[in-house]
């Protein structure tokens, strides 16, 4: 089976146990305002114009064969794509010179995508780690996605999973005898909240955490800190105490916010107004934070800036 990936990582260090190598899969059930991985919201491919890697040759508008790329000399970005007309046939991107024109992702089968990742095998038994799929989320590929974990299981591989629960327990539950880590990101405790920033109601990311936690698999709550809207004293105290109820003494991360995906947004012509004068939180906030956690039982195992971003 094919899908659709944004990239592999190796040697990461943030996505599980020991040294692991990480897949990232497009597609996402939520619309997090704050998303770091943008170009993983939608499962299909997605076209980057880098205006600064253009020469302005204008063999990408020659070479596309439905129009979609139109020339401006008065006034930026130099070359503009009309999304509704761009069918991602890839012409542009082969024939730009400079891949000012790329694709955010590529197509690769499951045998591909695990031979990727079983590169390192001998790494993951040295470290004791493993392999991570990441996204977007594993869950809107979720047939791909088990088929690439199930290859891994067989090669002997520790696996992990990372999702924000935003699909039905049904294909969530196909994951349990496939995944030995489930490292879960919860955001927003109050359901209009939720749905203000990530597009979509949090009863049934709830439901299946709770769900989750009784069937017993190894869980990992991450909780990303997000100046103003997660990162709130109310939001973060009502948080931990729907971990505490469902996963008492459970482990938690919480993951200070990294401005670094407002180059993605710029890239892909989005607005950036809402990381205005956003900042990563200082020491003291986070050991504050960390005390309304721990203040519940639960064991806050690490607080760290993840080099993707930190909150998916």
């Amino acid at each position: 089976m094919d899908g659709t990936i944004i990239d592999i990582r190796r040697f990461t260090l943030h996505d599980g146990p020991g040294l692991r190598s990480t897949l990232f899969l497009k597609g996402c059930g939520l619309r997090c305002a704050w998303c770091q991985n943008p170009e993983g919201l939608e499962a299909a491919l997605g076209l980057w114009y880098l205006a600064k890697q253009c020469i302005r040759c204008g063999v990408c508008e020659a070479s596309c064969p439905v129009d979609a790329i139109s020339l401006h000399t008065d006034r930026d970005p130099f070359v503009r794509i009309d999304r509704e007309l761009c069918t991602r046939c890839g012409a542009c991107v082969a024939a730009c010179p400079t891949t000012a024109l790329s694709f955010d992702g590529s197509r690769v089968s499951a045998e591909e995508a695990a031979a990727t990742l079983l590169r390192d095998v001998e790494f993951y038994r040295q470290s004791g780690g493993g392999i991570t799929i990441s996204g977007g989320d594993p869950l809107v590929q979720h047939e791909f996605a088990r088929e690439v974990l199930g290859i891994c299981r067989k090669a002997g591989v520790h696996t992990a999973i990372e999702t924000g629960l935003s699909g039905s327990w049904e294909i969530l539950e196909a994951f349990l005898p496939l995944t030995d880590l489930f490292i879960v990101d919860l955001k927003i405790a109050h359901s209009a909240l939720h749905v203000q920033y990530t597009g979509r109601a949090n009863e049934l990311v709830l439901d299946n955490y709770a769900r989750l936690a009784r069937a017993g698999v190894e869980l990992l709550t991450r909780v990303p800190l997000i100046p103003g809207i997660t990162a709130t004293e109310a939001n973060l105290r009502a948080m931990a105490r729907v971990i505490r109820d469902n996963h008492p003494g459970g482990r938690v991360e919480l993951v200070n916010f990294n401005p670094l995906a407002v180059n993605k947004y710029s890239l892909m012509n989005r607005s950036t107004e809402l990381f205005n004068g956003m900042a990563p939180l200082p020491e003291g906030e986070i050991e504050a934070f960390r005390a309304l956690f721990e203040a519940e039982g639960l064991e806050v195992v690490r607080e760290h800036a993840r080099a993707d971003g930190g909150g998916r």
